[in-house]
């Protein structure tokens, strides 16, 4: 063997080590918390894995649906839980792929988030409730709700995201990115730099929040575990967003609705007026709300107000 050849494989094998190192101090120190805690809730057991829910108060149903991302989880709805829960009975729920959910390695899809949707409600919740629902997953529960029309009686989306993104199909390049992530050590490493707490923290300063003296360390933190819960496994989730197998043409399950729809749009977000008045122009009874001193997720950044919003819709 030459001793170039040999010099290359014992740095392959080095680089190959280091980064499964650096994979499982990345999984220890996410977890050294615990905020993910799962005594306060069950599990669903769903065809694909099992699905983390929680179900707090009591009243008509409730259904929080979180951004479809593996940062993401049902803590999304911590600051603004016990609000809703005075006169609902709430539950908020882990999709697949997210939080303290299973995370296996499948394509990621619309559809099967339609299909969790659809069969959470109609298994767990047992009757026709009202929705929640923040950016992505507004995509789901609009075609859950275009496919069963009794599933939801009113339908609120928060942020939801803009219908030319959702319009973007896989194709070479984003494939092989997915392709990238899946690999593993690599792909893991890959996915691990990606959800860095100083990437996480560039995201919440100018993507998810406006003000960034509000952005707490407990609600970074949480969502950096979620990132990484279950040894990293949230990357198929995000290689699946990454190559656009997640996004779904929505526009003719909009068109066909004829429940109460509500869109709360943050004014802070740039173009967002244009993103919500493509979703008015596609249904003219989509009520809009506008919230102003937050970005993403105003139920993190101003959730009195954001509370105070939700249960002037569903409790009138």
């Amino acid at each position: 063997m030459r001793k170039s050849t040999k010099r290359l494989l014992v740095l392959t094998s080095a680089a190959v080590a280091g980064m499964y190192a650096y994979n499982r101090l990345v999984d220890s120190n996410a977890a050294r918390k615990n905020l993910l805690k799962v005594d306060n809730g069950h599990y669903y057991k769903w065809k694909e894995g099992n699905i983390f829910y929680t179900k707090n108060g009591t009243g008509t149903p409730l259904l929080l649906v979180h951004d479809t991302d593996s940062r993401a989880s049902g803590e999304e709805w911590s600051k603004i839980l016990k609000k809703l829960s005075k006169k609902n009975t709430v539950y908020t729920i882990d999709l697949l792929g997210c939080g303290r959910s299973d995370k296996p390695s499948i394509k990621y899809t619309n559809y099967m988030y339609v299909q969790i949707i659809t069969a959470f409600v109609n298994d767990v919740i047992g009757e026709a409730c009202d929705v929640v629902a923040t950016n992505l997953s507004a995509a789901p529960v609009l075609m859950a709700s275009a496919l069963q029309k009794d599933l939801f009686n009113k339908t609120i989306l928060i942020n939801p995201v803009p219908l030319q993104q959702l319009n973007q199909i896989p194709d070479k390049a984003s494939k092989f990115k997915q392709t990238v992530i899946n690999l593993p050590i690599f792909g893991t490493f890959i996915y691990n730099k990606l959800m860095s707490p100083l990437k996480l923290d560039l995201l919440f300063r100018n993507k998810y929040m406006l003000r960034s003296q509000l952005i707490s360390s407990k609600v970074e933190d949480t969502y950096y575990e979620s990132a990484h819960h279950g040894q990293s496994r949230g990357k198929y989730l995000y290689s699946s967003i990454l190559s656009h197998y997640i996004n779904i043409n929505i526009t003719h399950a909009i068109k066909k609705l004829d429940k109460p729809i509500y869109i709360i749009g943050s004014t802070e977000i740039k173009n967002n007026l244009d993103v919500i008045n493509n979703y008015h122009k596609l249904n003219k009874n989509i009520d809009i709300i506008h919230i102003s001193n937050a970005r993403l997720y105003p139920q993190l950044e101003i959730p009195d107000k954001t509370a105070s919003i939700i249960k002037n819709i569903i409790n009138n």
